[in-house]
């Protein structure tokens, strides 16, 4: 089987991009196969009667129109290649609420029409004996379908995101934990820098082969569910979802050093996080990168050194809030707060501030994108 990329030397440091201008089944099909023409197409990872978990961004209950998850498309693209390959093909992930009943986030997010196309098996996370692993003094309960997988094939999707800066190729592989473990390292970890290390200990624990990312249309803006959809026009693939991060970190606008998933990997030597080593097709990513791409309007605030944030204080706060004129008082984000800061008031969440950590739970959870963030004097005019 393919050396996962957390494994692997310097020869995985590479990251092809492909045009792709709709969400057509054959034009994906054909940039998803040219992407991995290069890296010896998609036999040179999956092998006849491999059982293969296709792990996309689900993240909640959106339509594919929202953009959101990874587009039903890509995932049926990329089954189909592993059902040629004589692998057998599951696809699953752990979106927030799912531990009442996964088979609706299926149905919205068109992975249910996927799974009969292509005879694919849609699997529950939360369901079966989840294997225990231990890394950096930290218990990580993964789903049994990952440890039972010959590969994992990791299919982010092209978005911003609030709290990290970035979603990607290596945050996605947090939806492996089933059940209330995420809320509970959310809780565990608020910082970015340190959330970032829980990231990097689940990447390397699930040690996904292979990483496609759709960015057909990604998120810009206050991402990962709250932004706007913006037509990108691009499949990335890479062995190494790190590799993968930073490329698509650059064509967004960012300088990749300043994801802290990026950074927490180039602390630890996982993956290659630098992108003078990273052999790019095509090589001229500057006529790639996106120049009016939107980053999250918190983003300074975010990449302040922890000691300068702590020496400011509390004259910098950025504070979810629910918008009365969104928000339907459906209590999704009050039952998904790790911290149990938020009660129903007159059918509107009200947060207690001083419980709090600003992980912006509630904000990726949220179904109708209520929960706005409010900002201090020094915050806006930073």
């Amino acid at each position: 089987m393919q050396m996962p990329a957390s494994e692997a030397d310097e020869t995985n440091a590479r990251v092809v991009i492909e045009r792709c201008g709709s969400y057509n089944i054959a034009e994906v099909s054909a940039a998803i196969q040219k992407s991995l023409s290069p890296f010896g197409g998609i036999e040179a990872f999956v092998r006849p009667g491999d059982r293969v978990l296709l792990k996309p961004n689900l993240l909640a209950a959106h339509p594919p129109e929202k953009n959101v998850t990874t587009h039903p498309v890509v995932v049926e693209a990329v089954a189909a290649l592993v059902r040629e390959a004589g692998g057998y093909v599951r696809i699953g992930d752990s979106p927030a609420g799912s531990i009442k009943g996964i088979k609706r986030f299926w149905r919205i997010a068109g992975l249910s029409e996927v799974a009969e196309k292509t005879g694919a098996e849609l699997v529950p996370f939360e369901t079966g004996a989840m294997p225990a692993k231990t890394l950096n003094g930290r218990r990580y309960y993964i789903s049994k379908w990952v440890a039972e997988a010959d590969v994992v094939i990791n299919l982010p999707k092209f978005k911003t995101h609030n709290l990290m800066l970035f979603t990607g190729g290596v945050k996605n592989m947090f939806g492996t934990l089933p059940g209330l473990q995420k809320t509970d390292f959310h809780k565990l970890a608020p910082h970015p820098d340190d959330f970032a290390e829980i990231l990097l200990d689940v990447y390397k624990l699930t040690k996904p082969a292979l990483s496609i990312m759709d960015a057909v249309y990604g998120m810009e803006g206050n991402g990962p569910a709250a932004g706007a959809s913006r037509e990108v026009g691009l499949i990335l693939t890479s062995p190494d979802a790190v590799a993968l991060d930073v490329v698509a970190s650059f064509l967004m606008g960012y300088d990749p050093e300043t994801i802290p998933t990026i950074q927490a990997a180039s602390r630890r030597g996982i993956g290659v996080s630098e992108l003078k080593r990273i052999e790019t097709s095509p090589s001229d990513l500057e006529r790639l990168r996106i120049p009016d791409f939107r980053l999250p309007s918190n983003r300074k605030i975010r990449m302040i050194p922890r000691p300068v944030l702590n020496a400011i204080g509390k004259a910098v706060w950025i504070r979810p809030v629910a918008d009365p004129k969104k928000c339907i008082g459906c209590a999704i984000c009050i039952n998904y707060c790790p911290v149990e800061a938020m009660a129903l008031i007159n059918m509107l969440p009200v947060i207690d501030y001083k419980t709090c950590i600003n992980c912006l739970c509630c904000d990726e959870i949220c179904p109708e994108n209520a929960m706005i963030q409010k900002k201090s004097l020094l915050a806006k005019l930073l």
